[in-house]
């Protein structure tokens, strides 16, 4: 992170600089303009300002570095695959996300920080939301949100298929339900939740019209399932079969994000990743 602290510095002390922005705001807006993207695509720079004012930027270098986990193989692929994740996140587009569903999804992810390891064991969970509604009688969990910066391959169909995240909330669901005192694992949201609707019923239960949102790149055509999977993989069977699950729009609903492939990689460049290239034109960030 060395060359993202030295060019902040370079914004920073520029006289041009506006004020009000953070500086590695600044920086990432520029990386973002002069990217070299995919032909044919035209970006949405009002919705990709929108994502970018919502952004923590206090606390952004943070949360992507927790995830990168250093330099070895693969940090570059983890970090763009965490910056799509937190731009997703950011996009309002997909909707606010609650107390109670960041509980939620931290469990899901690790559930030892919980003491809740042997009860939950291993399922494959979502990395982006948990989408619930509470209502009077209780929590619905209507569906779940997952970021796919890269084509999707044989994990992916299982993560959609019913032995993957449906599986997994399921198990979370059970576990949650049936714990006597969820504060004393540190579940503070779930136990206001139980107070709030009466511990003599169930908290949590699963739509049956439960739905897996998938987003993919701003580049990409949803329209066309057969371009978002990676052929390579796959049968000629097992691919038809994964286009007909991405075309069950009950199961998964696919839907773009605000920033392509290239752009991603762009602002992954500029925070220290060298794997993919932008051009040098300067640009200014539009309030």
């Amino acid at each position: 992170m060395a060359a993202v602290e030295r060019q902040i510095h370079k914004i920073h002390s520029s006289e041009h600089r506006e004020e009000s922005i953070h500086p590695l705001k600044a920086m990432l807006w520029e990386a973002l303009l002069a990217a070299d993207t995919e032909k044919e695509y035209v970006p949405d720079r009002a919705r990709q300002q929108v994502v970018f004012d919502r952004l923590n930027w206090e606390t952004f270098s943070d949360e992507l570095g927790k995830e990168i986990g250093g330099k070895g193989e693969g940090a570059g692929k983890r970090m763009r695959g965490k910056l799509f994740e937190m731009l997703i996140n950011a996009d309002p587009t997909f909707g606010e996300r609650t107390p109670l569903e960041l509980e939620l999804l931290s469990l899901a992810h690790n559930p030892n920080a919980y003491n809740l390891g042997k009860e939950l064991g291993y399922h494959r969970n979502p990395d982006m939301a948990f989408l619930i509604v509470e209502k009077s009688d209780g929590v619905v969990i209507e569906g779940i949100g997952e970021s796919k910066l890269g084509l999707l391959n044989e994990r992916s169909f299982h993560q959609l298929s019913e032995t993957g995240f449906a599986r997994g909330i399921r198990a979370l669901v059970d576990v949650v339900n049936n714990l006597p005192d969820p504060e004393a694992h540190g579940l503070v949201e779930v136990a206001r939740a139980r107070s709030e609707l009466g511990s003599d019923m169930p908290l949590l239960s699963v739509s049956p019209e439960f739905t897996q949102l998938v987003v993919v790149p701003a580049n990409r055509k949803p329209e066309w399932s057969s371009t978002l999977i990676n052929r390579r993989e796959f049968t000629v069977d097992k691919r038809n079969e994964f286009r007909e699950l991405l075309n069950d729009t009950e199961r998964v609903l696919v839907r773009r994000a605000a920033f392509s492939t290239a752009e991603v990689g762009a602002l992954a460049n500029a925070l220290g990743d060298s794997s993919r290239p932008v051009r040098s034109e300067p640009a200014r960030y539009q309030k």
